[in-house]
């Protein structure tokens, strides 16, 4: 087969093609190029359920309706929208409400579970408590802090020791000065 002949067929396919057929290509395209984040949900046990789940949303539909389609991209989905725009539209539309969707919905499942375990029976033992909601390439992180107030979005970072970490530090300072002074009496 030639390669026009091949052109003229693959051209042929979108406008032949079922829409679920095109939803599926389009979230493979979207799982590979589409944007992706990674974000701390901070909560306290004094926040609303649905604050939570309205920040879960605002956050993805932030991070997915800003995304900018990278020219090959843009190219695959007008072959698959074989031109018309309103099936482009509903396509791109499709993919930011299913990610939406997910991530909610998993916010709203999971978060009730987090605040009855911590604040049930054995809760007193458990300071934190943390569940990682992961959708396509995004993952958010849920994390029940009693020493927290309302809801927060964080971006993640490296956790510093606290005060009271069990003086990890002072032990190290405590070494290191009896090796000096073990090194200094033995080269005396």
């Amino acid at each position: 087969m030639s390669g026009t002949v091949a052109e003229r067929l693959f051209n042929l396919l979108p406008p032949r093609m079922p829409l679920t057929e095109k939803y599926k290509l389009t979230e493979g395209l979207w799982h590979h190029f589409g944007p992706s984040s990674k974000r701390i949900m901070r909560v306290g046990l004094d926040a609303d359920l649905e604050q939570v789940v309205e920040l879960a949303r605002r956050h993805i539909d932030e991070v997915v309706t800003q995304y900018r389609i990278p020219e090959q991209i843009e190219r695959r989905f007008n072959w698959l929208a074989a031109g018309d725009v309103g099936v482009k539209q509903e396509l791109l539309n499709h993919l930011r409400s299913t990610e939406r969707a997910m991530v909610v919905e998993a916010a709203r499942i999971q978060m009730p579970v987090l605040l009855e375990h911590i604040k049930g029976q054995h809760g007193g033992r458990t300071s934190r408590l943390a569940q990682v909601v992961k959708v396509g390439k995004h993952e958010l992180e849920l994390l029940i802090d009693k020493s927290v107030s309302g809801v927060r979005l964080e971006a993640p970072g490296y956790r510093t020791p606290s005060v009271n970490s069990g003086g990890g530090g002072k032990l190290a300072l405590i070494t290191i000065a009896g090796l000096v002074v073990l090194f200094w009496l033995l080269h005396k």
